[in-house]
């Protein structure tokens, strides 16, 4: 018979404060922020000394991510509504009749098509599945949350190994 067991991380410094914007989206496309708590869910086989993973390590991961977020404006490269024009010292963005400038280093370009918080929890757990996978032989799936407010939150949960 084998066996899984599932980890739950939430922790109150695995958080970021960001600021984006989101065109066509009615209020949400003014330059607005929100501070973001991320949780983080993983299933896996325990290892040989019976544990799935140190906390100490995923928890440095994810503050990782975290902090790299940190503070900063979130830019989505692949937004068709936006056009970015990035130079060494700044970029510009243009959405709409809007155009905003912003200093290079206070800013994030993800990959992806717009910087919701449903797309923002499907980076994190891409991110954390990458790291992750290596670490842990028996993992199955990670799933991440990044909680937008104080009432709501959008989970991803990616499966990385074969489900038991």
């Amino acid at each position: 018979m084998s066996q899984t067991t599932r980890l739950k991380i939430f922790r109150e410094d695995h958080n970021f404060a960001a600021a984006h914007f989101l065109p066509e989206m009615g209020k949400c496309e003014r330059l607005h922020g929100h501070n973001y708590y991320v949780t983080v869910e993983i299933s896996a086989a325990p290892g040989p000394d019976n544990t799935v993973i140190d906390f100490n390590s995923i928890n440095s991961i994810i503050k990782r991510i975290c902090d790299g977020l940190d503070h900063r404006i979130l830019l989505a490269r692949d937004d068709k509504r936006m056009r970015l024009d990035v130079t060494e010292r700044e970029i510009e963005a243009h959405a709409g009749k809007k155009r905003f400038v912003f200093p290079r280093e206070d800013c994030v370009i993800l990959p992806l098509s717009a910087t919701t918080v449903e797309l923002l929890a499907a980076y994190v757990c891409g991110l954390l599945a990458g790291e992750l996978t290596p670490l842990i032989s028996g993992l199955e799936w990670v799933e991440a949350g990044v909680k937008e407010g104080a009432s709501q939150m959008a989970l991803h949960r990616m499966n990385v190994g074969k489900v038991v």
